[in-house]
């Protein structure tokens, strides 16, 4: 896949950045995870910015504090800056989600 790479202390993840910072948006994503990939590991937590994650395929599961959430193509997940997280690819064949990176309000 041209243009896309590994993400530190991500298993089978790779990344490719579609665009940079406008406004509130400082990044927006596409990641392709391979069944059982994700991260990152140890979860983390990114203090005054916003993660929106989109999955286009495939079925996506969340670890927050707040417990696990499962969610699959057109259906998205907002994690807080500061909250720790990690996301997974919990189904059996490829998953794809864009990620938008957010500053926090």
């Amino acid at each position: 896949m041209d243009g896309f790479t590994p993400v530190l202390c991500h298993t089978g993840f790779l990344a490719k950045r579609v665009f940079g910072e406008a406004g509130r948006v400082l990044d927006v994503s596409i990641a392709h995870l391979e069944p059982q990939g994700g991260g990152p590991a140890p979860a983390h937590s990114h203090p005054g910015r916003d993660h929106l994650f989109i999955v286009t395929q495939g079925v996506m599961e969340a670890r927050t504090p707040e417990g696990v959430r499962r969610f699959g193509p057109n259906e998205a997940l907002l994690v807080p800056g500061g909250q720790i997280h990690e996301v997974w690819n919990a189904g059996d064949g490829p998953a794809v989600v864009v990620g938008v990176t957010l500053a926090a309000e």
